[in-house]
């Protein structure tokens, strides 16, 4: 099947219906490009906050179970992607700096 979509000005695109479909996203999902051979492969992470219950409660903690190969693999690609985009999922607080007195 080939699905088409058209490039804006600002590099924006809609991805086809039938592309998020068959990658199952919504609304703040994220996509990651895999570039192979000339040809893009689209992946989607579709964790949603609710399903992050738990998986905190040994934060600070040596876990239990050593971590993975694949895991730390996932971990790097996830921290490439972020900085390539320049966007890393997280809103920062910022307050006025008060001006410093002399």
């Amino acid at each position: 099947m080939i699905a088409t979509s058209k490039v804006t000005k600002k590099n924006q695109t809609t991805l086809p219906r039938v592309v998020v479909e068959a990658l199952g996203v919504k609304p703040a999902d994220r996509i990651y490009y895999e570039i192979e051979d000339g040809r893009i492969v689209l992946r989607s992470k579709t964790e949603r906050l609710a399903d992050l219950r738990g998986k905190f409660k040994n934060f600070g903690r040596k876990p239990e179970t050593p971590v993975s190969v694949e895991q730390m693999h996932e971990a790097v690609q996830e921290a490439v992607a972020e900085k390539e985009t320049g966007f890393s999922g997280r809103r920062r607080m910022t307050k006025p700096r008060k001006a410093r007195e002399a």
